[in-house]
């Protein structure tokens, strides 16, 4: 054989054993980030409904996927009675609804009743795993089909909102709903190709240089079309007003890949932009109480790590003595009044 036919041989094997490498290590990280179920952290430093009881309430809520049933919550504040409206909010990844009873608290406080349920595969929902980000989208059609056809929001005006995987969903399933009156993604990323590779950027940096050129195309291998949908899919409803919100700084859906980038490249009439340069990844809390959660999830797993259970209990029960979660968790005024404000442009 000439040398450059052994060349082009041994190229080829290259070529597939870095594909091959590529393939696998994708697998091996989507299978550890959904191919299990999903549920909240565990400390105590987190808003629970119980910091709310006094003045909330909530009813039970449930719709099928597939023969599973997704599970939540309609929140609403006790002492209103005539509602602003219903809004369907779809939570993020790394955790359940009960991660976002800071905007449901919000949201209620304004008068709008607030379905919150866990994803597929998450939480009180059913399902053996998250299964892909694409889910998500699914699921939430499914529910505002369910919400539609037994009047649940009573004739209410309705919403979606979402936050991160969330964000990415409520604008992907509203592609085919119109009578959607407005629709809020917070750090909202593109879809399952560039999101994965952003969340192996920042969980697997020294592997990340590797196999970054072959991420995205490993992604649809595994996950086929119907898992690899992007968020933008529904832009086909021109009709819905969208408000997209995205700090420059969010650590876990870059700027530069989020859905807020790609409507600044690409404009969309029914599409306003909220661009905020800091904010990291949830930009309705202030920074400082981002960085103070952090600072006592690190001092609560230093508790959990003392062998002496007697000591570990009274070392817990002081921690959470000290904790005064509603009132340690702040609102950015200009986040929530522009949430607030588009919400009430959108009923007229």
């Amino acid at each position: 054989m000439e040398p450059w036919g052994i060349a082009v041989i041994c190229l080829i094997i290259i070529i597939f054993f870095y594909a091959s490498f590529c393939l696998i290590c994708v697998a091996i990280a989507n299978e550890k980030l959904f191919g299990v179920r999903g549920e909240d952290p565990h400390n105590p430093i987190y808003l629970r409904y119980e910091d709310y009881e006094d003045w909330m309430e909530r009813k039970p809520y449930m719709c099928g996927y597939y023969g599973k049933a997704i599970n939540g919550y309609i929140y609403s504040d006790k002492n209103f009675k005539d509602y602003k409206g219903f809004i369907i909010l779809s939570h993020g990844f790394f955790g359940t609804h009960v991660q976002y009873l800071f905007d449901i608290a919000m949201l209620a406080k304004k008068g709008y009743q607030v379905l919150a349920y866990d994803q597929f595969g998450v939480g009180i929902s059913e399902g053996r795993s998250q299964q892909a980000l694409a889910t998500g989208i699914y699921v939430l059609e499914n529910v505002i089909a369910d919400v539609e056809k037994k009047d649940i929001n009573h004739g209410l005006n309705l919403y979606l909102y979402g936050h991160s995987w969330g964000g990415y969903c409520v604008v992907g399933a509203m592609r085919n709903h119109p009578e959607i009156k407005g629709v809020i993604a917070r750090s909202a990323p593109m879809g399952p190709g560039i999101a994965g590779k952003d969340l192996m950027k920042t969980f697997a940096p020294k592997l990340y240089p590797f196999i970054s050129q072959l991420i995205r195309f490993s992604s649809f291998l595994i996950l086929g079309f119907r898992y690899s949908i992007k968020a933008k899919r529904g832009f086909k409803n021109k009709t819905s007003p969208v408000l997209l919100i995205q700090a420059k700084n969010d650590p876990m859906v870059p700027y530069c890949h989020s859905l807020a980038k790609y409507c600044e490249d690409h404009k969309k009439e029914n599409v306003q932009i909220s661009v905020t340069d800091k904010g990291l990844h949830n930009s309705l809390l202030v920074e400082e109480d981002q960085n103070q959660y952090r600072t006592w999830v690190k001092e609560y797993k230093e508790i959990e790590k003392i062998a002496d259970e007697k000591e570990k209990t009274r070392m817990e029960e002081k921690f959470i003595a000290s904790l005064d979660r509603v009132h340690s968790y702040h609102y950015d005024e200009d986040v929530s009044k522009e949430i607030i404000d588009f919400l009430e442009e959108t009923k007229k």
